[in-house]
């Protein structure tokens, strides 16, 4: 028999997991750029992108960066969601290793040097300044795609690239694909809680025997997601397009205006750096 407890506790941990999980929607329906149009900011976030990468000065990442950053924290009313700031954690770290890589790959004049395990480590002045200009872009596309994905649902994404002419076939599979993988990793979450409280993971081997048995129960799992949803689909008269609202009845339209201003601005930003015009 169960103890009361454990029971309660798991309660607890499945709800925390599934709040987890669902966090990203829930931001994205209560922020406030909600009812700013998709298309509008689809737009916006894919030009800062693009230029960002396209510059070569920093300057631009920088520049891109900061209308990210506003964006992100106007968008969660400056109430980040944890799930996201991991994600943001973990990109960081990924980045900073990358671009790091580059101080002293590249070739130069040796700006610092260092002793690692009787390797000497030259920092050149080329390798740095790439670095920076990595660890700038990446960083800003960074802020651009969560300030995105924190103000924009799945559904308002879909309808955006309905109206953009994308073909029906890539656009449903982007909605069932978001949804599902949710549900799955909802899964996966149940059965490791499970099998930590049957203390599976006690032990290097028990461990390894714990975690092939997870993946076969995730597949399985999977598969069985799969057909419970096409018969679903099937009985809902599901023929291969979701029928959603595509009007916004609440549209802000000064938030497009300033959209384009943003672009725009950008735009002029980057042909001022790319031929001289700043004085910098």
């Amino acid at each position: 028999m169960r103890s009361p407890c454990i029971c309660y506790i798991g309660k607890n941990m499945s709800a925390f997991h599934n709040n987890e999980f669902n966090t990203v929607d829930t931001a994205a329906y209560g922020s406030p750029m909600l009812h700013w149009s998709p298309l509008a900011k689809l737009f916006l976030i894919i030009s800062l992108l693009v230029l960002d990468i396209a510059s070569s000065s920093i300057l631009m990442s920088v520049f891109s960066g900061m209308i990210g950053l506003s964006l992100l924290l106007y968008g969660s009313s400056l109430k980040m969601p944890g799930m996201m700031v991991k994600l943001f954690l973990i990109a960081q770290t990924f980045i900073v290793i990358g671009a790091f890589i580059f101080t002293f790959v590249m070739p130069g004049e040796t700006v610092a040097s260092a002793s690692l395990l009787g390797i000497t480590i030259n920092f050149t002045d080329e390798g740095v300044s790439f670095a920076l200009l990595v660890y700038a872009r990446a960083t800003a596309a960074l802020l651009l795609m969560f300030a995105f994905a924190i103000s924009t649902p799945v559904p308002h994404l879909a309808n955006a690239l309905r109206r953009l002419r994308f073909p029906d076939v890539f656009v449903e599979m982007l909605v069932l694909i978001y949804r599902y993988t949710f549900l799955l990793m909802e899964s996966a979450e149940r059965m490791h809680l499970a099998a930590e409280c049957r203390f599976g993971y006690n032990g290097y081997k028990k461990s390894i025997k714990t975690t092939s048995k997870l993946a076969i129960g995730v597949f399985m799992r999977s598969l069985d997601t799969a057909e419970k949803g096409q018969a679903t689909l099937q009985c809902r008269n599901y023929r291969g397009e979701f029928k959603s609202l595509s009007e916004y009845e609440k549209q802000n339209r000064a938030a497009t205006v300033l959209c384009a201003l943003f672009v725009c601005a950008a735009v002029i930003f980057f042909f001022a750096l790319r031929y001289g015009v700043l004085p910098i």
